[in-house]
C-alpha cells in the first residue's frame, strides 16, 4: 500500500470513527470492517453488527457500506458520492474496471449498498471531510441506532 493510501484510508476510518453510531474494527483476517453499535436487521454473516469495510489496495482504496432498503435515494447519492463527475457509474452485476474509479449502487428487498473504489488521481484529490460526505456517513450509520 503506498503512502497516499494510507493517508487516505486514515482520513477515512477518522471520519467513521468520530461518527456517534459506528467504529473501525479490524478482524482477524485483518480487513478494516465499519460496524455498528447495534445488530443489523439483514446480517446472517460472521459479524451481525458489520454494516461495512474500507478496503486499501497498492494504489486504490476501497469503500462499501450497506443500510436499509430505500433509506437513501439514487439521485441523492450521485452529487456527493461524485462531486466532480470522474468516477464512472457501474450498474449491479456489470463488470467495473480494473484501472479506472468508480461506484455502484446496489440496492435488493433486504438492504442497499454504495460501493466505492478510487484510484490515483481520483483518490488523491478525494475530500473525505467534506460537510456533504461525513453527513451521508452519518446518517447511513445514524439508522443504526
Amino acid at each position: 500500500m503506498n503512502k497516499m493510501v494510507e493517508q487516505k484510508m486514515n482520513e477515512m476510518t477518522e471520519v467513521f470513527n468520530s461518527l456517534p453510531n459506528c467504529r473501525i474494527e479490524t478482524d482477524e483476517a485483518g480487513r478494516i470492517l465499519i460496524v455498528s453499535d447495534n445488530p443489523v436487521p439483514w446480517s446472517d454473516t460472521e459479524s451481525t453488527h458489520k454494516i461495512g469495510s474500507i478496503t486499501p489496495h497498492k494504489a486504490a482504496l476501497g469503500l462499501y457500506i450497506d443500510f436499509p432498503h430505500n433509506y437513501i435515494e439514487i439521485d441523492r447519492l450521485d452529487d456527493i458520492i461524485d462531486p466532480e463527475f470522474t468516477l464512472t457509474y457501474y450498474e449491479p452485476g456489470t463488470k467495473t474496471s480494473t484501472v479506472k474509479s468508480w461506484w455502484r449502487f446496489r440496492s435488493d428487498e433486504k438492504f442497499d449498498s454504495i460501493h466505492l473504489v478510487l484510484r490515483k488521481t481520483e483518490l488523491e484529490l478525494y475530500d473525505f471531510k467534506r460537510d456533504d460526505w461525513v453527513g451521508l456517513m452519518g446518517e447511513i450509520t445514524a439508522v443504526h441506532k
